[in-house]
């Protein structure tokens, strides 16, 4: 918990009392790898491990396209191993 305390305030819709590092990782990797500082990365990853980060940003169904492009660098994966990447592609935009 006081990791979530740790980090830039990107929590700012949720309580943190309630987040539990291992229970709710699906929503804190993601969201702190879109929108939090080099210094909240580093801090999730020394936690979670590289492994893990690689596996919940690859099942993620919502990442900025920057965070993908980055990790499928840092991974050595293409883009399109990125669920979110495969979700953008599907989107239909007007005319």
């Amino acid at each position: 918990m006081s990791l979530i305390k740790d980090l830039s305030p990107i929590f700012w819709d949720t309580n943190p009392e309630t987040l539990e590092l291992n229970k709710h990782a699906k929503y804190i990797i993601p969201r702190v790898m879109d929108y939090g500082t080099i210094e909240d990365a580093k801090k999730i990853e020394q936690y979670y491990g590289r492994d893990t980060i690689q596996q919940v940003l690859q099942e993620a169904p919502y990442l900025n396209k920057k965070t993908i492009s980055f990790f499928a660098w840092k991974f050595g994966l293409s883009m399109n191993e990125f669920r979110a990447y495969r979700r953008q592609k599907e989107w239909k935009t007007w005319p």
